[in-house]
This record gives C-alpha cells, structure tokens and sequence, in this order.
C-alpha cells in the first residue's frame, strides 16, 4: 500500500470530482496524503521547515518533554502499555491552543 498521492492541480478542471474524491479517501481511509502541484513554492516551504525547526529547539530546551500535553499523553500511553514515549521525533507535531498564543521566541512562526 502507498500513501495517497494527489494532483491538486486537476482541482479545478474537468477531474475536479475525481480529485474531491480522492481527498474524502485520504482523509477517511489514510486520516492524511501527499499534494502534489499545489501552487506552494519550495523557497517557502523551506522557511516553514526552518522556523518549526528553530521553534521545536527552543521548546526543547525549555522543557517541551515537561509541558501539559506531553505529560497527559505520556500519562495515556503509559496506562494503555505501560510505557513511556521517548525518542520521538515532534517536529511534525504542534498544538496551537485555541488562545492564539504564537511562540514568542521564535518571530518568523508567525
């Protein structure tokens, strides 16, 4: 099995149905997929994965692994299999809380 791959640029055109549907499929069968011709320059694309990179160090470094959500989801996993989560890579994870609080330390995540 391969991961669902779409042509976002046939979004609007004649297979515009066709490609709503493999959406609906990656979200209900995969829960995620992978865009492909989306419009999205590389150059940006790379500041993103630079500013999480930069903001994912800084919450490391002021005890990210000790924060509320890591310690509840620790806490869900160690009663589920008595084990604990360690060596996870969280770049790929964020949680923006409803309040809108955009990390401080790190301007260009805005």
């Amino acid at each position: 099995m391969a991961i669902p791959v779409i042509d976002f640029s046939k979004l609007n055109g004649e297979e515009r149905a066709k490609t709503m549907a493999q959406i609906a499929n990656g979200c209900e069968e995969w829960g995620f997929f992978q865009l492909v011709n989306h419009g999205i320059p590389e150059e940006l694309l790379e500041r993103v994965k630079k500013v999480c990179s930069e903001f994912y160090m800084l919450e490391r470094e002021e005890g990210f692994k000790n924060s509320g959500p890591i310690r509840l989801l620790n806490e869900l996993v160690e009663k589920k299999n008595g084990e604990k989560l360690e060596n996870v890579d969280w770049e790929d994870v964020i949680t923006l809380l409803d309040d809108n609080e955009w990390p401080s330390k790190t301007p260009g995540f805005k």
